[in-house]
């Protein structure tokens, strides 16, 4: 493996801080590279973020705009519905 001179600094600094091989570093850099590149979802599962959140805003019940995205939708439409009979002239 070839380091540019600020680089290698960095490896042997962190080498000396550390008390570990250049291999082990590199290992180490390795394996922590490969679980940051695991799918968002995934890490989100593994940090224990997947339903750890709602999307409620203040006074109006709804406690998950992403749950209940049916519902709210069928509730926008049928408002719209209402709206535009109520507005349609009578025959």
């Amino acid at each position: 493996m070839r380091l540019d001179d600020g680089s290698e600094a960095r490896l042997d600094s962190l080498c000396q801080s550390l008390g570990l091989s250049q291999t082990e570093v590199v290992k180490a850099g390795l394996e922590s590279l490969q679980r940051q590149s695991a799918s968002p979802a995934a890490l989100a599962e593994r940090l224990g973020l997947i339903g750890g959140f709602s999307s409620a805003s203040p006074g109006n019940g709804t406690t998950s705009r992403g749950r209940d995205h049916s519902a709210l939708l069928r509730q926008k439409l049928d408002r719209q519905h209402q709206d535009q009979q109520l507005k349609e002239p009578q025959t």
